[in-house]
C-alpha cells in the first residue's frame, strides 16, 4: 500500500539514507540541512508497504512584490526518490499532494529550481511554469582586473545578509530567504571554503554568497551590487577567494556585465487565482541563491 503524508521525527534516518542513495551528498552536507532548516512536519513522504520511497521538503519563504506585499511560498527542496523505485511516477503523486497540503494551509504559491535544464519539462507536466531567470557569467581569473584601491569585503553571518539583501532588493519582485534557509547558505558556503560577504566600494554596499566547488571554481550564487560597480565587486572576491574559473549569478532584472546572459532558473506554481492572472506572464523575477 502506497502512503504519503508528512514526515515524523523518528523517521529521519530513512531519510537520510534515501538522501544519500538518491543524490550522493557529503554526510555534512545532509546534516546541516537537517540541522538548520528541516523540520519533520517540512518533509513530505511517500511510503511503500512501509518502506520510504520518495520524499521531498517545502522550505518556508516569502516573495516579496514590488510594492512591498509579501506573498507566502514554500521552496521544493531534495525531490529524491530510491534508484531501485524510480520511473513509477512517485516524484509527481508526491507533488501533487504537497500541492494539497499547501492549499489548506492558505499558501500563496510552490516554487522550485530545477536542478538541470530536462527537469524543466518534468516540472511542466505537474503545472509548474518559469517565472525566475538569472543573468550568468563565467570568467578565467586571467580575466579580471585587480580590486580597486578603497575597497572592502568583510565576511559577515546569515541574519547580517539577510538585512543587507534586502535593503538592496527593495522595490523588485524577489524572494524573501527566512533566518532558517539564510543559516542553511551559510552553513554549504562555509563547508566549500567560501562564505557570505558584504561589499564595499566607493562607500556602497553590496553582498555576496560564494561557494566553491572542487579546488578551482567558485561559484558567486549571488552577487547583489549596483551594475556599475560589478566589475569591481568580482575583482574584490577575486583578490580574497583565488579560483581558477568564477561562475557568477547577478539578477536578471538588472544590467549585468559584459558577456553574460540571462537563462531560467526557478519555476513557479501559483495557488490562487488571482496571483496566477496578475503573475502568469513575469519571467524576471529574482529568486536568488537556490540550493543546489
Amino acid at each position: 500500500m502506497v502512503e504519503i503524508r508528512p514526515s515524523n521525527a523518528e523517521e529521519l534516518k530513512d531519510q537520510k539514507a534515501l538522501w544519500k542513495a538518491a543524490f550522493g551528498d557529503d554526510e555534512a552536507y545532509i546534516d546541516l540541512f537537517y540541522r538548520t532548516c528541516a523540520k519533520p512536519q517540512d518533509i513530505m513522504i511517500l511510503t511503500e508497504d512501509g518502506v520510504l520511497r520518495s520524499m521531498l521538503a517545502l522550505l518556508p519563504l516569502e516573495l516579496e512584490l514590488p510594492d512591498g506585499e509579501r506573498l507566502s511560498s514554500a521552496y521544493v527542496y531534495a525531490l529524491a526518490t530510491d534508484p531501485n523505485a524510480r520511473k513509477q511516477g512517485h516524484g509527481r503523486a508526491l507533488l501533487r499532494y504537497s500541492e494539497l497540503y499547501l492549499r489548506e494551509r492558505d499558501v500563496d504559491c510552490i516554487t522550485v529550481v530545477p536542478a538541470e535544464a530536462g527537469l524543466f519539462k518534468f516540472f511542466e507536466t505537474v503545472d509548474f511554469t518559469d517565472c525566475f531567470s538569472t543573468r550568468k557569467l563565467e570568467l578565467l581569473e586571467s580575466m579580471i582586473p585587480p580590486a580597486p584601491a578603497g575597497s572592502c569585503l568583510e565576511a559577515v553571518g546569515a541574519a547580517a545578509y539577510g538585512g543587507l539583501r534586502e535593503r538592496l532588493l527593495a522595490g523588485t519582485f524577489h524572494t524573501q530567504y527566512g533566518e532558517a534557509l539564510l543559516a542553511f547558505q551559510e552553513g554549504v558556503s562555509h563547508l566549500s571554503g567560501g562564505g557570505l560577504y558584504r561589499v564595499v566600494i566607493d562607500g556602497r554596499e553590496g553582498c555576496a554568497a560564494v561557494e566553491y566547488t572542487g579546488n578551482s571554481s567558485l561559484v558567486i550564487k549571488e552577487l547583489l551590487v549596483s551594475p556599475s560597480l560589478m566589475e569591481n565587486a568580482v575583482s574584490l572576491l577575486k583578490e580574497s577567494l583565488q579560483a581558477d574559473r568564477y561562475f557568477i549569478r547577478t539578477p536578471a532584472l538588472w544590467d549585468g556585465l559584459p558577456g553574460s546572459y540571462i537563462q531560467p532558473f526557478a519555476m513557479i506554481k501559483w495557488l490562487k487565482e488571482d496571483l496566477r492572472q496578475a503573475w502568469s506572464e513575469e519571467r524576471a523575477g529574482y529568486f536568488g541563491l537556490g540550493f543546489d
